[in-house]
């Protein structure tokens, strides 16, 4: 039966994991009477101290968050664990998260159909990845960035900007060529290796790097699938024509 308290004690949530809510009285007292008893009152019960043990390495590892009278968990400090209280939210998050495929009846409801409903662990996992992504994003501007400072510095030239463009204000060939080879490069260092081996970013080919914009920014203009696919291409042809100049 799902429980509706808004916060537990470490060793309420254990005795509730454990399904040994008729039997709370006695344990609390042996707890409180005999921290880290568990295990030698209650042989019978072996998931008791299991549950309580995990919980609060998890808070101590700083992987469930929990406080202590109100305040912050000092984990030098030696406070009781009777007194740390953990949300109802965060619980069921740390669940999610570290034990997806238990659902302890006082926590998640049995008898709603979530069929449909995407999980918190799945969704938590999704958010990382866009975070990653994002990162990725933000390391390419940099590097393309760096790029066009150390390579083009002439761009920044408004002379010879002016001679790349042409009398309608779009670049010139010159130009556009500049830009196809600088994309190719950041292409090609993207999902390269570096000298032990290693892949330099988390996208394994163009087509992943082609799904995370797409996916990332649905709505640009002109970052559709078809348009990238096309420009990536002759991008990397266009760098690799140039290296070997």
């Amino acid at each position: 039966m799902v429980s509706y308290r808004s916060s537990y004690h470490p060793i309420d949530a254990a005795i509730l994991w454990s399904d040994l809510a008729d039997h709370e009285a006695e344990i609390l007292h042996v707890e409180l009477t005999h921290p880290g008893g568990l295990l030698k009152h209650f042989p019978q019960w072996p998931t008791l101290h299991l549950y309580a043990e995990r919980i609060c390495d998890a808070i101590i590892n700083g992987e469930l968050p929990a406080t202590y009278l109100g305040g912050p968990i000092g984990l030098g400090d030696p406070m009781q664990r009777a007194y740390w209280s953990i949300r109802h939210p965060d619980l069921c998050g740390w669940f999610a998260r570290t034990y997806p495929h238990e659902k302890p009846a006082f926590l998640f409801s049995r008898e709603s159909d979530h069929s449909l409903c995407v999980s918190l662990g799945v969704h938590l996992a999704l958010q990382a990845d866009r975070d990653v992504l994002l990162r990725e994003l933000e390391r390419l501007r940099r590097t393309y960035s760096a790029l066009r400072d150390q390579e083009s510095p002439e761009l920044d030239d408004p002379t010879i900007a002016q001679k790349t463009k042409s009398k309608s204000g779009v670049l010139s060939e010159n130009a556009a060529l500049l830009l196809y080879v600088i994309v190719g490069a950041l292409l090609a260092l993207t999902l390269g290796k570096t000298e032990k081996g290693l892949p330099r970013s988390i996208f394994e080919d163009q087509a992943a790097i082609v799904d995370a914009i797409t996916t990332l920014f649905p709505d640009v203009p002109g970052l559709s699938k078809r348009t990238l696919d096309r420009k990536f291409a002759e991008a990397r042809r266009r760098f690799a024509q140039a290296g070997r100049v």
